[in-house]
């Protein structure tokens, strides 16, 4: 890791979900494999869109990511307990960026963060549009500072 770059830490996240290893999460050198944590970051802002946008994900208009980015800190192995952190960077008005942290249980200090960013499209012709009102809302939320919140 460059030592200009700053380590997350959990008091800057604003929601916070757990997470289930499993033993196939696991690679050859014994830890969980940096697919799955791109997995748990996918997750994460999936489930923030879910929880704003009704009937997600069968809607004409859908968040279609652009970029991923993650940083690896420390390594996490099976079994444990995990959690991840969300808030939101930046919200325009056709894309968002997500960030999240990937924090062993209790940790102040995260294993892994990272974000990705999401342009909302309109799902028959693929061009983008305005972020759903209802998601624009839920999201802002996560924007501010203030004390976590736990879903």
């Amino acid at each position: 890791m460059p030592q200009d770059r700053e380590i997350e830490t959990r008091k800057r996240y604003t929601v916070f979900a757990d997470v289930t290893t499993r033993w196939n999460d696991n690679d050859v050198y014994g830890h969980i494999n940096n697919a799955i944590y791109n997995e748990w970051m996918d997750t994460a802002i999936t489930n923030q869109f879910r929880k704003h946008l009704t009937g997600y994900p069968n809607t004409p208009i859908i968040p279609v990511a652009a970029e991923t980015y993650l940083t690896f800190r420390k390594s996490i192995a099976h079994p444990a307990d995990v959690e991840t952190g969300f808030r939101v960077k930046r919200l325009g008005n056709r894309s968002v960026v997500c960030e999240i942290g990937i924090f062993a249980k209790g940790a102040s200090e995260a294993s892994a963060w990272g974000h990705m960013i999401h342009v909302w499209v309109d799902r028959e012709t693929n061009q983008s549009v305005p972020i759903p009102d209802s998601v624009r809302e839920g999201l802002s939320a996560s924007i501010q500072d203030g004390d976590p919140v736990t879903e």
